[in-house]
C-alpha cells in the first residue's frame, strides 16, 4: 500500500512518550510522498482522521472507526493489549510497539544490581542522616552465580535474560507453551519450562522476574501460597502487569520478613493510591510509577519500527 496520509497524535503526560518535532521531520523525510499531520489535541486528531490512511496514536476509541473511511493502519507504542481496547474492522491492521525490551531490561538489571549491592539501603540510610552505615549494609550479595526465574518468557523477558547473561546469572524462563528452540545465547544450566513446573522452580529462585500480561488469566497468580514457595532471600521484580500479584499477601510477606524484597514497577490499580497495601514503606520494597521503559530514546525506537512497518 502506498501511504499518502499519516496522522500523528502522540501526546502524553510523560515527556519521553511524546512525539517531538525531530520525529515528525524524520517521518516526513522518510515518507516524502505522504502528507504527515501532527495533531496536538484530540479535537484536531478527530478533525483530520477522515483523510488518514495511517494513524500513530496512544489512544483510539472504537467509535472513531466510523469517522475514518480511509484508515488502514494504526500503530501505537503501547505493548499491552489491555491499554488499547479496540476491535478494528477487517481492513484495518493494528500494530503494537515491540521496542520496550532493551529499555525494560536495563531497568531490571539496574534494580537487581542496586538491591543486591546495597545501594538502595545505603541511600535510605543517607536520607535518614547516617554518615557511615557500615553495620547496616550486612546483606550485600553478588549477582554472579545467582538464579533468576523469569515468568512470562516472551520478547521482553528474553531481552532481560540476555542482559543478565554477562553477569553470570543462571536463567529459568517460564511460559505457557513449550519453546521449540533453545535461545542461542543461553548458557549452561539455563532452561525454559512450561507453567506447570512453576511451583517446582520457585524454591530455587534468588530472583523472581515477572513479565506477565493482564489478559491471559494471570489475576493473583502469585498469591500467599505461591509466594511462600520462594526462599526467604528471594527478591521479586515485576515489570509486566500488577494484577498478577496478591498485593495484600506480598505486603504481609515483606512485613514479616518472609521475602527479602520486591521491586515493583506496576500495581493492581494505577496510579498507586494510599489504599493499596503496597503504598506503605515496607521492608525491602522499591516502587516505580510504571516507568521501566522510560528513556529519552523511547519515541526514536518506536519510530524505527513504524518506518520499517510502513516500508512493507
Amino acid at each position: 500500500m502506498r501511504v499518502e496520509s499519516i496522522l500523528i497524535f502522540q501526546e502524553s503526560k510523560v515527556p519521553c512518550f511524546c512525539v517531538k518535532a525531530r520525529h515528525v521531520a524524520r517521518l516526513r523525510e522518510t515518507c516524502p510522498f505522504a502528507r504527515v499531520t501532527w495533531c496536538r489535541s484530540e479535537a484536531s486528531f478527530l478533525k483530520a482522521l477522515p483523510k488518514a490512511q495511517v494513524a500513530l496514536t496512544w489512544r483510539f476509541r472504537q467509535a472513531w472507526f466510523g469517522q475514518a473511511p480511509l484508515l488502514r493502519r494504526i500503530a501505537t507504542p503501547a505493548a499491552g493489549r489491555d491499554f488499547f481496547r479496540i476491535t478494528p474492522p477487517p481492513e484495518v491492521t493494528v500494530r503494537h510497539g515491540t521496542h520496550h525490551g532493551p529499555l525494560m531490561a536495563e531497568t531490571v538489571l539496574g534494580l537487581m544490581l542496586a538491591f543486591n549491592r546495597g545501594l538502595f539501603e545505603a541511600y535510605k540510610r543517607q536520607l535518614e542522616g547516617e554518615l557511615w552505615p557500615c553495620e547496616a549494609l550486612h546483606d550485600i550479595r553478588l549477582l554472579r552465580g545467582t538464579h533468576a526465574v523469569i515468568v512470562g518468557f516472551g520478547h521482553v523477558a528474553a531481552m532481560i535474560g540476555r542482559q543478565l547473561r554477562p553477569f553470570g546469572v543462571r536463567l529459568t524462563g517460564v511460559r505457557r507453551t513449550p519453546q521449540t528452540r533453545r535461545p542461542s545465547w543461553f548458557g549452561k544450566g539455563d532452561e525454559i519450562v512450561t507453567a506447570d513446573r512453576l511451583d517446582a522452580v520457585l524454591p530455587q529462585a534468588d530472583h523472581l522476574i515477572l513479565v506477565l500480561p493482564s489478559d491471559t488469566g494471570t489475576d493473583k497468580m502469585f498469591d500467599a501460597k505461591r509466594l511462600a514457595r520462594l526462599p526467604r532471600h528471594a527478591v521479586i521484580y515485576n515489570v509486566g502487569r500488577g494484577n498478577c500479584i496478591d498485593e495484600a499477601a506480598l505486603a504481609a510477606a515483606l512485613k514479616g520478613g518472609a521475602l527479602r524484597g520486591a521491586c515493583l514497577d506496576v500495581f493492581e490499580k494505577e496510579p498507586l493510591t494510599a489504599s493499596s497495601p503496597l503504598a506503605r514503606n515496607l521492608p525491602g520494597l522499591v516502587r516505580l510509577p510504571h516507568a521501566s521503559a522510560f528513556a529519552e530514546e523511547y519515541m526514536d525506537r518506536f519510530l524505527d519500527e513504524v518506518i520499517e512497518w510502513l516500508d512493507k
